[in-house]
């Protein structure tokens, strides 16, 4: 059977403002029409990671009979206008759409997919509700861009939005109509901010980025102005209107991604509007490319059952749009596909979370944690000094030129002086969780305004602290992080609910479930410098020292409530 590609490139397809966006369309062979796939991207339509490794080879779409469209978005490589991330996609997207839909290769049935950023402009393209668009499949992006791509529980993901802004800045700058010297002398600026990328994270105040606004890209400077969520945020918000996204979704995550929550953000939301088929491995967000195993999480080799990449994404995104463009039945067609970690074998659930029962595991004095509830005990205490904060070792996190992300040993910082350490003896039988992990804490500060976190993590044996999920709440954002709360009142205990995302792991006979209960991740998250001031004014000198405590009495008992699989 023949399987020659036809591609036309650098087709010219105009916005309604009359934008240039560069497209390539890749063709089968025959006369047509064809289903099409769409992905609109905001690297180059010429680099072979972008377009055919991050989740789907366009080749692979064209030998099923798929005509492939790939753009690129506006202000980026050959597309015309300004960078504005998240802004225009909305309406470049239907622009797109629209010309797609007319095209005399195309036989009206659409599917859209991407990664990350590519991701998001898929989603968007479904939130039209248009009836073209029969199927998406995303991996690894955000929804909910105020609450799961720039800030999480209130506190901004500065490692990553560091990160990302700068990644970002290169072509920005490549872009500017500037003489030769003074691009020149941007892009030495530019490397020598990668080069030093640790200590640019590290600034206070975490608004100090002139470089950015130096080189045209003020989404930095954007999202530090909106910490709530606002009108901003809900144009760009693919999950404001759920009922809207009616297209068979698949989504593909991994259980240490920074994007792990918007993944089951987008599950719960979708909920009655659509078929959803979740598949969540052990991978952290830079597995998918590798080079060299995308079975590696951070320090742990998990083998080759764990591999992710193109290999795993390509024929489960063929196999999906297949059966929803082609009503073919092949695939599934629902239901969640997860890793097991610890037992660390793939299972399949029809919903998530699987039976469950929430099991309480209380805060003890002495640094205990356990399913007894606790009587008169005394709080336990630790000073938060914004400049000495707990250091960030792996995590859901993605900022690869700061610090690397996935499972790591976290000894070093449960060693710290400013970590409360909660553990158990080690266990007599296997604990496997499934869904959901939450802290309800109950603390006080002597500030206006702080952050409390807390980890999960299992103790192996040998002494190994591995990471399995975390969790901040800053204090302003404690009811919601989309509205404002009442300052605190200095040592009045305070009740917190802190979000540790959702998991599926088996703790093994002889391991140990510790918490740690801190007021910093650094520099994932921004440090709080404790004083109630706007996000990005405060200086090292203005940071305030905070006196911390947590309660574990019978009144005020903190606990770790764990999905435990029935």
């Amino acid at each position: 059977m023949s399987h020659r590609v036809s591609v036309d490139r650098d087709v010219p397809v105009a916005t309604r403002d009359g934008v240039g966006l560069a497209t390539d369309v890749y063709l089968p062979e025959g006369e047509g029409p064809f289903p099409t796939l769409l992905t609109r991207v905001r690297g180059s339509r010429s680099a072979a990671f972008i377009v055919g490794v991050l989740l789907l080879n366009p080749l692979e779409a064209v030998r099923r009979g798929y005509a492939v469209v790939v753009q690129e978005v506006r202000g980026r490589s050959g597309s015309g206008a300004a960078w504005h991330p998240f802004v225009h996609e909305v309406a470049d997207g239907e622009d797109c759409l629209d010309w797609v839909a007319a095209q005399p290769w195309c036989d009206g049935r659409v599917g859209v997919y991407g990664t990350a950023y590519s991701a998001s402009t898929a989603l968007y393209v479904t939130g039209l509700g248009r009836d073209e668009v029969r199927a998406c499949a995303v991996l690894g992006t955000g929804a909910d861009l105020h609450d799961g791509w720039v800030y999480t529980s209130g506190a901004f993901e500065l490692g990553w939005n560091v990160y990302w802004a700068y990644m970002t800045l290169a072509e920005s700058i490549a872009r500017l109509e500037v003489p030769a010297r003074e691009r020149a002398a941007l892009a030495a600026d530019y490397a020598d901010a990668i080069r030093r990328a640790p200590a640019v994270a590290a600034r206070l105040p975490i608004s100090d980025h002139p470089l950015l606004e130096r080189g045209g890209d003020h989404q930095f400077r954007e999202w530090l102005d909106h910490p709530d969520y606002d009108d901003y945020w809900r144009a760009v918000d693919a999950l404001a209107d759920p009922s809207r996204l009616r297209a068979p979704m698949l989504s593909i995550v991994g259980w240490w991604d920074n994007f792990l929550k918007s993944h089951f953000d987008l599950y719960r939301g979708l909920a009655g509007h659509a078929p959803h088929r979740l598949v969540c491995g052990p991978w952290e967000h830079t597995n998918y490319v590798s080079p060299f195993s995308t079975s590696r999480t951070g320090a742990v080799e998990l083998g080759p059952d764990a591999a992710c990449g193109v290999g795993l994404s390509t024929p489960l995104v063929l196999d999906w749009m297949d059966r929803w463009l082609l009503g073919r039945d092949v695939g599934a067609a629902g239901g969640v596909r997860y890793w097991q970690h610890g037992a660390n074998v793939w299972r399949e659930t029809a919903e998530w979370p699987p039976p469950h029962a929430e099991q309480r595991w209380h805060l003890r004095a002495g640094g205990g944690l356990t399913t007894d509830a606790p009587g008169d005990e005394q709080p336990d205490g630790y000073r938060y000094d914004p400049l000495d904060p707990v250091p960030t070792v792996g995590g859901k996190t993605l900022m690869p030129t700061i610090a690397t992300a996935g499972i790591e040993d976290q000894s070093a910082v449960a060693a710290r002086d400013d970590v409360l350490v909660y553990e158990t003896p080690p266990l007599a039988e296997p604990v496997a969780l499934h869904g959901p992990v939450r802290v309800e804490l109950w603390a006080s500060s002597s500030a206006v305004d702080t952050d409390f976190t807390a980890k999960l993590v299992d103790v192996a044996p040998d002494g190994f602290a591995a990471n399995l999920a975390d969790g901040i709440v800053r204090a302003r954002h404690r009811d919601s992080p989309r509205t404002r709360s009442a300052p605190l009142e200095p040592g009045v205990p305070t009740r917190f609910a802190l979000d540790l995302w959702d998991l599926a792991h088996t703790f093994l006979p002889g391991h140990r479930l510790r918490l740690e209960v801190s007021s910093s991740n650094f520099p994932r998250f921004d440090r709080n410098t404790n004083t109630g001031n706007e996000l990005g004014l405060d200086g090292p000198d203005d940071v305030v020292v905070a006196e911390q405590r947590v309660y574990h009495d019978a009144e005020r008992p903190s606990a770790l409530v764990l999905p435990v699989a029935r």
